[in-house]
């Protein structure tokens, strides 16, 4: 078989994990322009001198548990040069859990979706019981999200653990109208901090604590509340920043406000900061006196002339 002289050849070796398919798509200046299967370990693509970005992905459905994590790689060609190119595809990351509704009800057939740092997205829909598995994501920090017709839920940034499936449930409470709109910014995957806020006498969980983010000069830069395990995550969207200070504030339980200030913090792009475990103190607040000035509530008969009908 005769080759262009301007061409050359990428020897592609597929090594995977365990048996799959795969199917191989190629880009030039982020256009698709071609892929295949990948029936055997080793084939050869024969594509034009320049720069290619070959992106490698196990067939599998996004349920299936044993679905393989993609690889992307970047190629120089050289024409009449035959450059071999290992793909690597390892254990992908499984996401599992429900998807439910303000009501509480569990949102049938709602579509969850990750969004990774490099722009990459994985989406699969819920069952009829508003189960859902995502398997196959890349081991880094994702964005997670759950929509279903005009709700949608708030993004949870989250970095998938290898191995052991782990559980995610999301909540639509939010309306899409605003973020629908032509020309709106979509979300975007940033830094994050997390941890878990416990009261600092009985060591018990805190709920519905509240966690700012604020930095150096004190701008609110995202705010949440803990869930019943006093487990947070705040941000999602922050860019690298040094300097962050972390407001840590009790909730409802209490009758005065008592806070704690993490200062000096900083965060790298589309990085999970875990801050481990927050002790939040109770402090014993003077009871406010009692105003002697305030007039007294008084009662007073009244009677009214009897009108006959």
């Amino acid at each position: 078989m005769q080759h262009r002289t301007d061409h050359g050849t990428i020897r592609l070796r597929l090594l995977a994990a365990t048996p799959c398919v795969a199917r191989v798509a190629w880009y030039a200046s982020d256009r698709l322009v071609g892929e295949r299967r990948l029936w055997r370990r080793e084939t050869d693509l024969v594509l034009p001198e320049g720069h290619w970005t070959l992106e490698v992905t196990d067939e599998r459905s996004a349920h299936d548990p044993a679905r393989l994590a993609p690889t992307r790689l970047d190629v120089q060609v050289r024409a009449g040069w035959s450059t071999p190119v290992d793909a690597v595809l390892a254990r992908g990351a499984v996401l599992t859990g429900f998807v439910a509704d303000a009501a509480p009800r569990l949102a049938r057939f709602a579509t969850v979706t990750a969004t990774t740092a490099d722009g990459r997205t994985f989406s699969v829909r819920a069952d009829g019981l508003g189960a859902y598995t995502l398997a196959g994501l890349p081991g880094t920090t994702c964005l997670v999200r759950a929509a279903k017709g005009t709700l949608r839920s708030a993004p949870v940034v989250v970095e998938p653990p290898g191995g052991e499936p782990r559980e995610l449930d999301l909540v639509l409470t939010e309306t899409s109208a605003a973020t629908s709109r032509a020309g709106a910014p979509e979300p975007r995957v940033g830094a994050a901090f997390a941890g878990r806020v416990l009261d600092e006498g009985t060591g018990t969980a805190s709920y519905a604590a509240i966690v700012e983010v604020r930095d150096s000069r004190g701008v609110l830069l995202g705010r949440t509340r803990t869930d019943h395990r006093g487990r947070f995550v705040v941000g999602g969207d922050l860019p690298a920043s040094s300097g962050l200070t972390v407001v840590v504030k009790s909730g409802p339980d209490r009758i005065a406000v008592d806070e704690r200030r993490l200062r000096g913090l900083g965060c790298r792009e589309a990085q999970l900061v875990d801050l481990g475990e927050v002790s939040l103190p109770r402090v014993l607040h003077d009871p406010r006196p009692a105003r002697a000035s305030l007039p007294r509530a008084t009662a007073a008969a009244m009677s009214l002339p009897a009108t006959r009908v």
